[in-house]
């Protein structure tokens, strides 16, 4: 019988079309941020002279490492290890569609949001193939358990780390802001799995379980942790970040050079180009805002309203340049993620769902 983790590299490949079309939408995102700055450029509210000084290189690398250790520890059978765990905890169908959303919650509080999704969606797509789920929904959750589970970490998501580098923060101050939200989002995900989610008393097939443990090289994935913690370190000022970075580029130029071209690199330049022009037009709405926004509330609406259009990253990088409050601004964007498509710009790489689902 064939392995339940080579099933999850055919669905990989199922889904390509899917993926395809997301780096279509990558593309359009960075074409758009590419035209805007065209125009800055055109209209001499930017120059080309500008530019260098406008663009946050160290807040750029670090987001590029992130996107680079994260492809690298895929391509190790790390994160296949991982979601080979949940499977072997979960005996019932409730006990595996909670593991999946706590699973998908706290992965991504350690690592990226999107290396949390490549992990967890695959393998849902694949038990859907031998189990009756409620597959689209239980994906949808997914995403939202991802994106609220990575609000706890500065590097959990790109706007967390915009947000901790421009404004300065301590991992103290951070972190007495994101866990409160943490936990009543874990609350609320617990909740809503239990009430929405379907019958739940059913027994799995214990042959999912059978012959499942994926492949792993674990002196790879051992020395990416390494360097996951020094970016970690990096982030908290600890380490340079050109000693982080640099050492994971050179690692994975000698073992997994195959991480760099799986790399979203149409993101990347997007980030690039975000900078200049969020930059600019942040600066302008301050100056026609005069004193900033004003109150909290006004913050927090704005974080969720602009992340409704334009998605969070940026939502981010306008808002932070017309207001001192950071707190206020990383509730807002952060819960502003879960709102839209537009908003989950970055984050509904699941490919079709199709599976046996009953509703």
């Amino acid at each position: 019988m064939c392995s339940p983790w080579s099933e999850v590299s055919n669905v990989r490949s199922r889904h390509l079309l899917a993926l395809l079309k997301v780096r279509s939408a990558t593309q359009f995102a960075f074409y758009i941020s590419l035209l805007l700055l065209i125009i800055l450029l055109a209209t001499h509210l930017l120059t080309v002279r500008e530019l260098p000084s406008a663009i946050d290189w160290r807040l750029l690398i670090l987001l590029g490492s992130f996107m680079l250790i994260s492809e690298g520890l895929k391509l190790a059978g790390f994160m296949d290890w991982i979601a080979a765990i949940m499977a072997d905890t979960g005996h019932s169908l409730g006990k595996l569609y909670l593991l999946l959303l706590i699973g998908a919650f706290v992965l991504a509080m350690f690592i990226t949001n999107d290396a949390a999704l490549f992990t967890v969606i695959p393998f849902t797509i694949v038990l859907a193939q031998h189990v009756k789920l409620s597959l689209r929904r239980i994906v949808i959750y997914e995403i939202i358990a991802v994106n609220l589970g990575s609000a706890l970490t500065p590097w959990g998501n790109p706007q967390n780390l915009l947000i901790y580098h421009y404004y300065n923060l301590s991992p103290g101050a951070f972190f007495h802001q994101s866990y409160p939200f943490v936990l009543i989002s874990l609350a609320a995900i617990f909740l809503l799995s239990m009430l929405t989610l379907g019958p739940r008393r059913r027994e799995l097939d214990r042959s999912l379980r059978e012959d499942s443990e994926p492949s792993v090289s674990w002196n790879k994935a051992s020395m990416l942790l390494i360097l996951f913690i020094l970016l970690v370190l990096s982030v908290l000022h600890i380490v340079p970040v050109s000693i982080s970075a640099g050492l994971l580029v050179l690692y994975m130029a000698i073992t997994l050079p195959d991480g760099f071209r799986r790399l979203d690199w149409w993101l990347l330049g997007t980030f690039l180009l975000l900078f200049p022009t969020m930059g600019r037009l942040g600066s302008a709405l301050a100056r026609v805002l005069g004193s900033g926004l004003v109150g909290p509330l006004a913050v927090y609406g704005a974080g969720i309203g602009i992340s409704q259009l334009i998605s969070n990253v940026p939502a981010a990088m306008l808002l932070s340049r017309v207001t001192a409050d950071w707190r206020s601004l990383f509730y807002g964007v952060n819960i502003g993620g879960l709102g839209t498509i537009v908003a989950w710009a970055r984050t509904p790489r699941t490919g079709p769902v199709k599976s046996r689902e009953s509703a």
